[in-house]
């Protein structure tokens, strides 16, 4: 695909999420959703080879269903008040949020770095605003689907050596402590969503010129520094206190009004995360020594951004609360 049409897909998928924030009724929702759907699809082939045609069709066909569930949901329901709720559970289909994940993981597994990352972090920004537009009251009936995406974000990423994988279950547990923080203060899902978009993006620029697959041959490097602020920025998105991952979390279980059974299920899955995020930064963690830090240094594109990843947050936190 050319530049120009990558940069006009790029701009119809940021402005139908604009609509999506902004909008004041079902119909443009709707509309915002699919744009925005449709404005992603052309950004998955960056090689245009086979596995991206499956990625685009796997992507497809539940994105679909999620939208044509949704506009039949809001249509019956103001007749039926009570289906409602279906229009939430479509907004979870879209979002790939378990137990509607199937789609995601293999989504993710055939797809270029660059379009997977989009898919982990601005993709969620659409259905999650537009589920948080919905009643406190009808939002606090997806809490036990956050409890159930928390937990299944920590137990799938257990026997997984893919970095890609990883991060994949990864973004399933934090999508359901999104959906927690949206019961609760709006400024807490905000700056939850903003801090998990800064260290994907983060992660990402460390992850942009390494061509490997397994974490084992990620953190061989002739680089210590470079994979010692990655390492860092891993623990940060595992929840590791005191990093800014943690203080996120923190927040949402501060001021969410969920029930304790929930945020009991939150907890687990948020230390079966940080387990395997341990055991994969560990050894390279004990690796390190001082001679090796002090002849190393990051670029100024990735020391910049890992410090906005980390400091960028607690501001939010300062001037918001």
């Amino acid at each position: 695909m050319k530049s120009p049409s990558k940069l006009l897909f790029t701009l119809l998928m940021v402005t139908s999420t604009c609509m999506v924030a902004s909008s004041s009724n079902w119909l443009m929702m709707w509309m915002g959703l699919e744009i925005n759907m449709l404005g992603y699809i052309p950004l998955m082939f960056m090689k245009e080879n086979t596995s991206e045609s499956e990625a685009a069709v796997k992507y497809l066909v539940p994105q679909s269903l999620g939208s044509t569930v949704f506009i039949a949901s809001a249509i019956v329901s103001t007749y039926f008040n009570s289906l409602q709720i279906l229009t939430l559970i479509a907004l979870c289909l879209k979002l790939g949020i378990a137990p509607f994940h199937f789609w995601f993981p293999p989504v993710m597994a055939s797809l270029q770095l660059l379009p997977a990352f989009i898919l982990l972090t601005w993709q969620k920004i659409a259905p999650i605003l537009a589920i948080s537009s919905f009643s406190l009251l009808l939002v606090k009936t997806l809490m036990p689907i956050a409890m159930i995406s928390a937990l299944w974000g920590g137990i799938g990423g257990l026997n997984q050596t893919d970095i890609r994988s990883l991060l994949t279950y990864s973004s399933i547990g934090h999508t359901g402590w999104m959906l927690a923080s949206i019961n609760s203060n709006h400024m807490v899902l905000i700056a939850y969503l903003t801090t998990y978009i800064l260290i994907n993006t983060s992660i990402y620029t460390f992850l942009i010129k390494e061509y490997t697959k397994s974490y084992k041959q990620l953190f061989s490097s002739k680089e210590p520094m470079k994979f010692f602020v990655l390492a860092i920025s891993i623990l940060s998105l595992g929840g590791l206190p005191p990093l800014v991952g943690f203080v996120m979390k923190l927040l949402v279980l501060m001021f969410t009004e969920a029930k304790m059974m929930i945020i009991f299920g939150l907890i687990a899955g948020a230390l079966i995360s940080l387990f395997y995020y341990l055991s994969l930064t560990f050894s390279t963690l004990l690796s390190f020594n001082k001679m090796h830090l002090t002849k190393t240094f990051m670029t100024s594109k990735q020391a910049a951004l890992f410090l906005l990843s980390q400091i960028l947050p607690l501001t939010l936190i300062l001037f918001s609360f």
